[in-house]
């Protein structure tokens, strides 16, 4: 599949690094790590629909403090 568009948004700087850390234990670069691990959260979330989105959304909060 040929890529033929961009994809541009602002992320907290830790999440950024853990992704970073990622991509350098994976031999990849971060772009391939988001896609796949976008590609993986949509494929979720055709299967699960909105509870997915709850179950993460309600996750991250408890984590809020910490992250």
């Amino acid at each position: 599949m040929r890529k033929d568009t961009a994809l541009s948004f602002r992320v907290h700087r830790r999440l950024k690094e853990q992704l970073e850390e990622v991509a350098s234990q994976e031999g990849r670069s971060l772009s391939q790590v988001c896609e796949v691990l976008l590609r993986g959260g949509l494929e979720t979330y055709k299967k699960e629909g909105g509870a997915y989105f709850h179950h993460l959304l309600s996750a991250r909060k408890g984590r809020a403090t910490t992250d």
